[in-house]
């Protein structure tokens, strides 16, 4: 038996899938471009899929000695990510604790230029929680990475002290290089990188890191102050501007670009990371579970696309269940999956469901060999 209503909203508040089977929205409402079945395909059937790590979720349990329990912080510009796991190998973890604080830390950054109080006061409070649950769980190592809304804030040098004062924890603005290798050495543990070359986008709330990837590292990479809060911001405070959603970001996209596929040889595909293409596969598809691969067709993309831009946010809250902080980012975030799904020419996105979170986890975990 399914969730109930109450279970889905649960999950979505929690940032996880439920992992059953659940409502098509897209079935339920007549729209164009829109196959008659969702399509996924299993991560086997993928050209490219790839078994590892091994990463199973837990509840918060006490660790062996065997283990090295390592912890990641992602500080990003829609939300504050902590992430716990056991580690048995570099690359064989369990996840035992993690923990979403809905701040929005690219609010005013990207249009006034520094971090209001209320959202550094917000900060600094989630960030003493995390250094509670880090030494409630023994936690022997750990790293906490900011991305674009602190990087730019005018008065991040406050914050960043604030944070170190109250809880003990340096928290590390990192570029945007920083963030694509991260992401890139997260999606190699589920994507087999050898075969062909692959688009690998990740969207977040103030940047979208683009950056073309094999198995021998990363070929190209840009970063693109174009995130989902920073087209939200900008939109509103842009005196005269008359531009829907859709045409503004558009707009902006018009400079955002990849190396074109002809330049070099081989299959090329297209991989996206980000909790809002997460969001989007789960609408999109009748199941999605978070430990695989999700393979996203561009035209139930399309359809996505078509279904959100005729809803307002409160209806997507009420009817899809997202949270209120997806739901007002998820349709300039499809907008932007969408423009580099059609510049790398794919018929569909590979979801690994990993981001700088879990790049971080692994890059810690390395590192202590």
């Amino acid at each position: 038996m399914g969730p109930t209503g109450r279970g889905r909203r649960a999950a979505e508040r929690r940032g996880r899938n439920p992992g059953v089977a659940r409502r098509d929205p897209l079935r339920d409402r007549p729209c164009r471009d829109h196959p008659a079945d969702p399509d996924l395909v299993h991560p086997a059937q993928l050209a490219g899929a790839r078994r590892g790590p091994t990463v199973r979720c837990h509840g918060i349990e006490s660790r062996s000695d065997a283990v090295t329990r390592i912890a990641a912080i992602d500080a990003g510009s829609n939300a504050i990510r902590f992430i716990a796991a056991d580690f048995q190998a570099p690359s064989s973890y369990d996840v035992v604790h993690r923990i979403r604080e809905p701040i929005r830390l690219g609010h005013r950054v990207f249009t006034s230029g520094g971090l209001d109080d209320a959202t550094m006061d917000t900060a600094v409070g989630a960030f003493r929680r995390f250094r509670r649950e880090i030494d409630r769980l023994g936690v022997q190592r750990y790293r906490a990475v900011a991305t674009s809304a602190t990087r730019e804030a005018e008065n991040r040098d406050r914050f960043l002290d604030r944070i170190r004062a109250e809880s003990d924890i340096d928290l590390e603005p990192i570029s945007g290089r920083e963030e694509a290798r991260l992401v890139h050495l997260a999606a190699r543990t589920r994507v087999d990188l050898s075969r062909g070359r692959w688009i690998l986008v990740d969207l977040g709330g103030g940047s979208v890191e683009v950056s073309l990837v094999d198995d021998s590292g990363i070929l190209w990479s840009e970063s693109y102050r174009v995130g989902t809060v920073r087209l939200l911001e900008t939109l509103a405070a842009a005196d005269g501007c008359h531009d829907s959603l859709e045409a503004w970001v558009g707009r902006q996209l018009g400079a955002l670009t990849i190396p074109p596929p002809e330049a070099y040889p081989g299959p090329t595909a297209f991989a996206a990371t980000g909790g809002n293409i997460e969001a989007i596969a789960r609408l999109a598809l009748s199941y999605v579970d978070p430990l695989k691969l999700a393979l996203l067709p561009a035209n139930r993309l399309d359809a996505v696309i078509i279904l959100l831009s005729a809803m307002s946010v409160r209806e997507r809250i009420d009817e899809l269940h997202l949270r209120p902080d997806r739901a007002d980012v998820i349709l300039p975030a499809a907008l932007v999956y969408r423009h580099f799904a059609r510049l790398a020419r794919t018929d569909h996105v590979v979801v690994p469901s990993v981001g700088v979170k879990e790049g971080v986890l692994l890059d810690v975990a390395e590192q202590a060999g």
